[in-house]
């Protein structure tokens, strides 16, 4: 659409000088189109006609110019976000199932689509793809987080086919490979608000590293022993590559493998993670294997967002005392993300020591 504007037109060669007057001043009309004719560029102003000749004589201009009205073209807005991004494309009465978050994992977009409006998914990887330059490849999640190797499905909508991918968090490359390991982009602050709890010469056990994030912020500059555990091989091959790229100034030890079948094979830890929501209560009795009296555990489940602290409290006492153990101190409780519907993740930071009989 064509609009009618005040405009300045010069030649091409003295246009930096005159655009450096105009920008100081805040008048170009960054609304519409520069018109470009001939050897000439003609920028569109809001400002009035007295206005701009007053403010072009006080500035001493000693170059041809002519001040005149013009037609110019109105600028294509970008969009601000995905709702503006699709919304077009998208019935209005269907508008409010359009996701307001999704995951950035590197140079790649993994989003959830509602089933109501799953038939405009090409419409959502065209438009993130248009609304971050930095994004290569846009995934939908197709099914939940499941099965022995805690992997989802994704469905490919658009830009590369890729599946690996570089993520940044705090300075640390972690290496992700997103089609065949779980990796949330929303545990960036935890995985550091851990690490910089540990301590030099300690032995920290992650029984369910996935990628390794915890081992990699814990080791990055400490001298500090990690073992790694996960069962999904993929996953064990990113933090291979993460641990070449970021060298970090501890050892990280990997292990291959389901932590339940290799908790011998382990040394006394200082502080043991588990990180593995939902499940992680069935692993208790492994914990304790490896746990010495006053390690400190990191206790993650997904509780109720009414009375979680008690929630994993009581959870966490009663898969102890099976194992004859007991919380010696609670150091923190930490809300991390809302997980689902009046539902939370959540991590219990305790010391645990056997109990005296």
């Amino acid at each position: 659409m064509k609009y009618t504007s005040l405009g300045i037109q010069i030649l091409y060669s003295k246009a930096e000088n005159i655009l450096s007057i105009l920008r100081k001043h805040r008048i170009i009309n960054v609304d519409l189109e520069f018109i470009r004719k001939d050897k000439t560029i003609i920028i569109p102003v809001n400002i009035t006609d007295d206005n701009l000749r007053s403010l072009l004589e006080s500035a001493a201009i000693d170059f041809d110019y002519s001040v005149d009205v013009f037609a110019f073209i109105e600028k294509a807005k970008q969009p601000k976000n995905l709702f503006e991004a699709v919304k077009d494309a998208i019935p209005e009465n269907l508008q409010e199932y359009i996701p307001k978050a999704y995951d950035i994992i590197g140079d790649i977009v993994i989003i959830d689509i509602p089933e109501e409006i799953l038939s405009y998914k090409p419409e959502f990887g065209k438009a993130l793809l248009s609304l971050f330059p930095s994004i290569k490849t846009v995934y939908r999640k197709a099914s939940a987080v499941s099965g022995e190797l805690r992997i989802r499905e994704i469905e490919y909508l658009s830009g590369e086919k890729k599946c690996v991918t570089a993520h940044t968090e705090h300075g640390i490359k972690i290496i992700v490979n997103v089609c065949r390991a779980y990796f949330s982009p929303r545990l960036g602050h935890e995985h550091k608000r851990v690490a910089d709890k540990c301590k030099e010469g300690e032995i920290i056990i992650d029984l369910f590293t996935g990628v390794g994030s915890f081992p990699l912020h814990i080791a990055k500059s400490k001298t500090i022993t990690v073992h790694a555990i996960d069962i999904n091989k993929d996953a064990l091959k990113c933090l291979e590559k993460s641990i070449k790229n970021n060298k970090p100034k501890g050892m990280i030890i990997l292990t291959h493998g389901d932590c339940r079948h290799v908790k011998d094979t382990l040394p006394k830890a200082d502080r043991i993670i588990l990180n593995l929501p939902g499940k992680a209560h069935e692993y208790i009795d492994v914990a304790c294997n490896v746990a010495s009296p006053g390690s400190i555990i990191y206790f993650y489940q997904f509780v109720s967002d009414l009375k979680p602290l008690e929630e994993m409290k009581k959870i966490l006492e009663e898969k102890l005392n099976e194992q004859n153990w007991i919380i010696e101190e609670i150091i923190s409780f930490e809300k991390i993300r809302e997980s689902a519907p009046r539902e939370i993740h959540a991590c219990l930071e305790a010391s645990i020591t056997p109990q005296h009989k």
